[in-house]
């Protein structure tokens, strides 16, 4: 049976609740009590766990052993690892809002499995694993599409043990998610132990930032490509509701022109007015339902979308609403992080190791002229868990630098990070850097903006 056969065959078998559903959840969450309950678990036949669809969801969120159980049965393993970190995601699966593909190619011992993808008319999620004898860790490169497509793209996570469930995420902000694309992308990896190559002698992590990373320095393994075609049933679902609601965010004057609401996210658009002094850069703020239900920002993935003309994010990405059923929508706003107009770059006086001013929450501690250029160590706030600085610097002249790479550690005992920004080949006593951001603010009083 294919993987659409099979599929279909399982949602046949949602239609009717046998008696091996009722106190699913009171036998998982007893399931460590002895190894006799946890093999009568492991034992339930496919028909009696494919019944379990709509209620597995709560059970991979609130009790990982389940996640696990499922993974001797392709289809709940491949949802069960999707719906672990995206609420999203999870609510699309339980409403069996999930295509399967089920495309499998080989090349050089490697094997490539687009297992299924959840999309809308905004976004794509796609779903696929690698495998390969003898790899501690397979990774899929950043992927090239035909025809191009214009959206941002999130590739999947790196140095996954093979067989391990990744995606690609693609955000489409102007245009709308196209009836099927051809996709391409190579493969690289790590052998297990015994089989690595030699490794290049050990080098000081500060050498290892400054330096650029020797071209070809990882082998591409196999490239794959596969023709994706996408249902309308899927790719048409979406909600624009216009709002043109104007408020004031920290003495900054904006209008709410529209929500959108698909079943992968929610948009909320915001528009600044022209006369602000700063750009806004990022929100705290969640959804509600006239039930009490929380949509909260998106954590994991793709979370805004900036404006072209400016350094101002203008689209703002929350946790979908889709399958609540809900027939009024709130957004309460209770913060912003913004970036002035007047501070979008950082001197640093490198020679004095000093700054005129750095982002909120970062403390410069060190600048140090090495042999292959400067590197600076700044302290962020345990709040900030991204860079507040962008890849490129600049010199007196206005010339465009590029760092290449960058390395952040966390504190375990405060949470603070450590940033430290590599200036490879620069020696010059001063550098302009690139910012993020200029402050954050709370707000007293949520402001709350009736968008549905």
């Amino acid at each position: 049976m294919n993987r659409n056969a099979e599929y279909t065959a399982l949602l046949a078998e949602l239609e009717q609740i046998p008696p091996a559903l009722e106190y699913t959840v009171q036998r998982a969450l007893a399931r460590n009590q002895t190894s006799q309950r946890k093999r009568r678990l492991l034992g339930i036949p496919l028909g009696s766990l494919a019944v379990c669809f709509t209620a597995f969801v709560l059970l991979v969120n609130l009790f990982p052993p389940f996640a696990a159980a499922c993974g001797r049965i392709p289809l709940l393993r491949d949802l069960a690892q999707a719906v672990s970190w995206s609420p999203s995601l999870s609510a699309a699966v339980e409403n069996e809002y999930v295509q399967p593909i089920g495309l499998s190619r080989t090349e050089n011992g490697i094997t490539a499995t687009v297992q299924h993808v959840i999309v809308d008319q905004k976004q794509v999620n796609i779903f696929f694993t690698l495998e390969g004898e003898g790899y501690e860790s397979l990774s899929a490169e950043m992927p090239e599409f035909f025809p191009v497509q214009k959206c941002g793209i999130l590739g999947s996570d790196f140095r996954r043990a093979p067989g391990t469930l990744l995606r690609f995420s693609l955000d489409y902000v102007d245009g709308d998610v196209p009836d099927g694309f051809t996709i391409t992308f190579a493969v690289t990896g790590e052998r297990a132990e015994g089989e690595e190559t030699p490794a290049a002698p050990d080098r000081a992590y500060e050498d290892e930032l400054l330096s650029p990373a020797p071209e070809g320095e990882a082998e591409i393994l196999a490239e794959f490509t596969f023709d994706l075609t996408f249902d309308p049933q899927f790719t048409a679902k979406g909600e624009r509701i216009p709002v043109d609601r104007a408020f004031e965010l920290d003495g900054q004057t904006f209008t709410l022109t529209e929500a959108e609401v698909y079943p992968t996210h929610v948009r909320i658009n915001v528009v600044g007015d022209e006369a602000n002094t700063a750009w806004l850069k990022g929100l705290d703020f969640y959804l509600e339902n006239e039930d009490g239900e929380r949509f909260d920002a998106v954590s994991s993935g793709i979370t805004a979308s900036g404006d072209t003309d400016s350094p101002a994010m203008v689209s703002y990405r929350l946790e979908s609403s889709w399958f609540s059923g809900s027939d009024h929508l709130t957004v309460h706003i209770t913060g912003a992080r913004w970036l002035d107009k007047d501070r979008q770059r950082v001197y640093v006086d490198l020679a004095q190791g000093t700054a005129l001013w750095l982002p909120e929450g970062v403390e410069l501690t060190s600048a140090q002229l090495r042999p292959d250029g400067w590197l600076l160590d700044f302290r962020l706030d345990g709040a900030l868990m991204s860079s507040p600085f962008a890849m490129t610097f600049y010199d007196a002249e206005g010339t465009a630098w590029e760092m290449g790479q960058m390395g952040m550690t966390v504190s375990d005992d405060d949470q603070d990070g450590f940033l430290t920004l590599p200036l490879p080949g620069y020696r010059e006593d001063e550098v302009w850097l690139e910012a993020y951001y200029s402050h954050a603010s709370a707000l007293e009083a949520p402001v709350s903006i009736l968008i549905k």
